[in-house]
């Protein structure tokens, strides 16, 4: 497994290539008043970094609030009143998702990371049982096979594609010819 970053601009890819796929991901970016980036907890403080691990915020960072699923909402203090508030899974290798604060007060960026986090946290919490759903649901194939043997076609239900034994001529391994999605 290899990953690497891509930049363009100021938004960055992270790629993994494994088994000789890729995936792709958006990596840190800075867009706007939006910040992403990836935690990281170095001498007992958390810092912003990159997909591929380069520091890119590293200042005076409060933790607003834990929750219970270990998520946090995350206040950076940059000079002049502003700060950079938001959302992370965790505290060290997980998504920062946050916007920048210009120009207000201690006690409303501390507001503003905690509606940003419960607002990331809703949407964490609806993909993850939209996840919960899918992978739990018994979806069935009807898949069809040709013996290349006796030519005795047969058709089986399973929740995925495998290979069978023709029940005519007792041969093994063989692959299926099509599948679809059980009615």
């Amino acid at each position: 497994m290899r990953t690497r970053c891509i930049r363009q601009g100021q938004v960055e890819v992270g790629v993994i290539e494994h088994e000789g796929r890729e995936f792709a991901a958006l990596g840190a970016s800075v867009v706007g008043r939006s910040v992403t980036g990836y935690t990281r907890r170095t001498n007992g403080h958390i810092v912003l970094t990159t997909w591929c691990g380069l520091t890119m915020l590293d200042c005076r960072c409060e933790v607003v609030e834990r929750h219970w699923t270990g998520s946090l909402a995350l206040m950076f203090r940059l000079p002049s009143r502003r700060y950079i508030v938001g959302y992370a899974l965790a505290d060290h290798g997980m998504l920062f998702r946050g916007e920048l604060f210009t120009d207000c007060e201690e006690k409303e960026a501390r507001a503003a990371a905690r509606r940003l986090a419960d607002h990331f946290s809703e949407l964490d919490a609806e993909d993850e049982a939209t996840f919960q759903a899918e992978f739990e649901e018994d979806r069935l194939l009807d898949i069809e096979y040709r013996c290349p043997n006796c030519g005795h076609e047969w058709q089986e239900q399973w929740s995925c594609v495998c290979d069978s034994e023709c029940p005519e001529c007792g041969t093994t391994d063989i692959t299926a010819l099509s599948w679809d999605d059980a009615d």
